[in-house]
This record gives C-alpha cells, structure tokens and sequence, in this order.
C-alpha cells in the first residue's frame, strides 16, 4: 500500500511546485493580484510550517476572499486534507475552481481528485455559489469575469449550457480578452448550426442588459444594433 503523503508537506510542495505563472490554457494569471498578496502568502506557509495550521489558514481565507487564486489554490488543500479546517470536501472544490479560475493550472489535479465527490447538486450549487462571486465584476465590463464564467457553464454545470456559454465568450472575446476567441469559436462550432444565429442574439441581448446596468456608458455599448 503506497504511503500517503502528509498533508502539510503536500500543501506546502505544491505550492513551492506550482509559480505564480501557472495558468490554465483558457486563462492568463493575474499577476498583480500575485504580486501583491505575495508577502502575506509567505507569512502564511511560515505559519503552516511552524505547526500553527489555524493561523496559516486564517491568513489564507483573508487572502482567498480578496481574490489570491494561489492563497485559493492552497487553501482548498487545507481543506481537502482537514489541516488548519475541518476537513469539507464542498469547500475544497469551491476554492480549488475559484483557483482554477484564477489561472492556477495545478488546480485541475485536485478538481480531479475530489470529483467522485461532485454530485451534480454540489456542482450546480457550486456554479450559483461563485457566479454570485463574479456578478459585480461582470456588471461592471470584467471581461475576464465573462470568460471564468463561461467556463463554469460549459465544464462545470451537470448539464453544459453552451449557449449561455458561448454568449459571455462572445462578450469577452469583443473585450478583447486573451484566449476569449479561440474559447467562443471552439464553443460555437458545439452548438448546432440552427441554432448558432439564436446564440449570437442572446450575446447581443445579454449586452443590452449589462448597458442598462454598470457598462452604461462603456464603449462596446455604442455598438449595439
């Protein structure tokens, strides 16, 4: 029976393992975020490393909240191994697709790990759960909100919804976003092509909507048919 490893040594080698840059092939990091987070994210592997698990994942929720997808990364190992949380397989997904999300490639592996757990009610909570965290930053013209959201219709709903999918591409792709073209036509070219046309309206109209709201006055609203 192979050993398994210890939680902190995992924790703490795929963090050293896994740089700022990783990113999923959908999604560029944000460095800034990484930047300057990245004292305080030492501060709490210093803490993982000395024992004290609870403080070093207290730092890493502060972190976490305030969108550091390596503090998010990380903390989903805690909780995946119950170290410094108690042990909830719900928010280790949470925060391992927030981290996913946030351009942590590594984060996959894990998703993989916990899918058993994954039934399609915690998959649909999960997506209600973070498009609620993404909804300001896609009110107010995010492109890169659009294209996270995207993303969890497409690969992390029971069933895909690749035409709401392919809208917020779409949206993000005319944002200019890296990587949101190449996301939108691959999405399109799933969608039947009678149904394509009706696809591309509900871009437009999805747009209209965000114009009414925090986009008013935002230039991509001056194209609007």
């Amino acid at each position: 029976m192979t050993a398994r490893p210890a939680p902190l040594a995992l924790c703490l080698a795929l963090s050293a393992a896994f740089p700022a840059h990783a990113t999923d092939e959908r999604l560029t990091p944000i460095l800034a975020a990484q930047q300057t987070t990245g004292t305080t994210l030492s501060e709490a592997m210093a803490e993982l490393r000395a024992g004290r698990a609870p403080e070093g994942a207290t730092i890493l929720l502060f972190l976490a909240r305030q969108g550091g997808a390596e503090a998010q990364f990380n903390l989903a190992l805690l909780y995946s191994q119950g170290l410094g949380v108690p042990q909830n397989t719900r928010e280790a997904l949470y925060w391992a697709w927030r981290a996913r999300l946030g351009g942590i490639a590594p984060a996959n592996a894990l998703i993989q790990r916990l899918g058993q757990a994954a039934t399609p009610e915690l998959r649909t909570e999960l997506v209600t759960r973070i498009t609620a965290d993404l909804e300001p930053r896609i009110a107010s013209g995010d492109g890169r909100a659009m294209l996270e959201q995207s993303i969890l219709l497409a690969e992390l709903l029971p069933k895909p919804d690749l035409a709401a999918a392919y809208a917020w591409q779409a949206l993000s792709a005319a944002l200019g976003t890296p990587n949101a073209a190449a996301a939108r036509d691959a999405t399109l070219a799933q969608i039947p092509a009678k149904d394509q046309l009706a696809a591309q309206d509900a871009a437009v109209a999805r747009l209209r909507d965000l114009c009414k709201g925090g986009m008013q006055g935002h230039a991509l609203c001056a194209t609007l048919p």
